[in-house]
């Protein structure tokens, strides 16, 4: 296995594709125009990821001792420490990239990402482990949809402030 289709297995592709492709899907259905449905793209996959590399990463040590040899860790072709620098990393794209939406839309899609870090953590031992689920799932829609309304602090504006910018004074 290549070092690079290690790392892409190591996201956890089959997942980190399906949720990037249901929130960029979602925010053109609701409306969100092509480049901020792009930017909320780009915002999901940078926290899925994340999500994919930390799983990979916090788990290494279980990974192995279990002899999970779909692992890239495992197979020896990805170094638990790659992994994390990977993850704080693309974490810290999460949160630039949903930021950039707005204060609202990003903590929402940030929820996402913080309840799969929280599962990777540990939750997912506990009695609570479909919490992460519920939480971050709930709030991923949520966030699509408000990226399409009024995002103050966002460089990108929104469909409605466009209009309002349009629209004469009336004074």
């Amino acid at each position: 296995m290549t070092g690079l289709r290690a790392l892409a297995l190591a996201t956890h592709p089959g997942p980190t594709v399906a949720v990037t492709a249901v929130a960029g899907l979602l925010a053109l259905a609701a409306g969100v125009p092509a480049d901020r449905a792009a930017l909320v793209t780009a915002a999901v996959l940078a926290g899925q990821a994340s999500i994919g590399w930390s799983n990979d990463w916090l788990d290494a040590d279980r990974d192995r001792a279990v002899a999970r040899a779909d692992k890239p860790v495992v197979q020896g072709t990805v170094a638990p420490a790659l992994l994390r620098t990977l993850a704080l990393g693309s974490a810290a794209a999460a949160v630039v990239l949903s930021l950039l939406l707005g204060p609202l839309p990003g903590l929402l899609l940030l929820v996402l990402v913080a309840s799969g870090w929280a599962y990777n953590a540990g939750l997912k031992r506990t009695v609570v482990s479909m919490l992460p689920y519920v939480t971050g799932f709930g709030a991923l829609p949520a966030g699509v949809v408000a990226a399409a309304g009024s995002c103050l602090l966002s460089i990108y504006p929104s469909p409605r402030d466009r209009h309002r910018s349009r629209m004469p004074d009336s004074a």
